[in-house]
């Protein structure tokens, strides 16, 4: 039972290691920033091509991860019913909001003057909602960061009345600057395997 569980940590330890090159954040980041940017010029191209990095993934992270540390997989039983029961939540969530607003009595006539107010609030919510189970999915314990990020920054934003481009493209830009810094750090903890030939 012992080296089951001391298996389990060093199998998350290794998982976690997978992660560190930044490029979820990356991605994620430029996602954030082009619907940002979607929001400030009313263009949906910047909202494409923040999320076009997505078909990126794989091929970098053979060129970039895989040479260094090597190929990682693990099973993920366990995590797919837990990632089914979160989106089913999440999905369960919007039908209720989309019920509401769809509704004409007084509770939903407030509800929606309060969402057409508040609706960034919300959306801010829900995508921490997403951080929050994508970091119990998957263990990487800054996905919880950027959560409470999302809560915070738009909040602050929504209290002071901000244009909501202003503090997406802020949050965006925050962890893009994560992405690349655990980027480059990543590839001067693993340098190839040529590499540390030649300066040895």
């Amino acid at each position: 039972m012992s080296q089951e569980k001391d298996f389990k940590k060093l199998q998350q330890k290794t998982y976690q290691s997978y992660h560190q090159d930044g490029l979820i954040d990356i991605i994620i980041g430029l996602a954030i920033i082009g619907f940002g940017l979607n929001m400030a010029f009313d263009n949906a191209v910047f909202s494409f091509m923040g999320w076009l990095p997505i078909i990126f993934y794989v091929p970098f992270k053979n060129r970039l991860t895989v040479p260094r540390i090597g190929y990682v997989k693990f099973s993920a039983s366990n995590k797919i019913v837990f990632g089914l029961v979160f989106g089913g939540l999440l999905v369960l969530l919007l039908g209720v909001f989309v019920f509401v607003l769809s509704g004409r009595n007084a509770f939903s006539l407030d509800l929606q003057a309060w969402l057409r107010q508040y609706y960034m609030l919300l959306f801010g919510g829900v995508a921490a909602l997403c951080f929050l189970g994508a970091g119990l999915l998957t263990g990487i314990t800054r996905l919880y960061v950027y959560a409470f990020l999302f809560l915070f920054i738009f909040a602050f934003g929504t209290r002071l009345n901000l244009h909501p481009s202003w503090y997406v493209l802020f949050t965006g830009s925050l962890i893009e600057a994560v992405g690349l810094w655990m980027m480059v750090r990543f590839l001067r903890k693993y340098p190839l395997p040529e590499q540390e030939n030649a300066h040895g």
